[in-house]
């Protein structure tokens, strides 16, 4: 069984962060910071609430963004569901076990490194899982 710690986020796609925002901010949920993951082709702003609720809203970095593809099919909205793990590598070797396909490669940003699950692989929702910076660990 993966070992989840904590709901790191909620992800939401879209092409800019201005709708996403005003609607976050009408339940009080506020910008953060923002960040390029150039690993992943996105800018990816972070929000959060009361209770620990955390979003982020990412959008294409650039023209070739597979985030692009995704937006053109599905429209803005729910991206990915991401979990707090303790181990990414025991987790991701449990997916696999399990019969699960991981998406892309592992990738690092200010909060931590992360995998996704393939929705294949969960019955339709992409899954990420995140094993916090040392310093940010036991952290809302």
């Amino acid at each position: 069984m993966i070992k989840i710690t904590g709901l790191e986020h909620v992800s939401w796609a879209a092409a800019d962060a201005e709708r996403p925002a005003a609607i976050l901010g009408l339940f009080g949920i506020k910008p953060t910071g923002s960040e390029e993951i150039h690993t992943q082709d996105v800018t990816s702003t972070y929000f959060e609430g009361e209770a620990g609720v955390r979003f982020e809203v990412i959008r294409p970095r650039t023209p070739s963004s597979h985030l692009n593809r995704f937006l053109e099919r599905r429209g803005p909205g729910l991206h990915h569901v991401c979990f707090q793990v303790d181990n990414l590598d025991a987790a991701c070797a449990e997916v696999v076990r399990h019969g699960g396909r991981l998406v892309g490669e592992t990738f690092s940003d200010s909060r931590g490194r992360h995998a996704f699950v393939h929705p294949d692989s969960t019955g339709g929702v992409l899954i990420g899982m995140i094993e916090l910076h040392p310093e940010l660990r036991g952290k809302s």
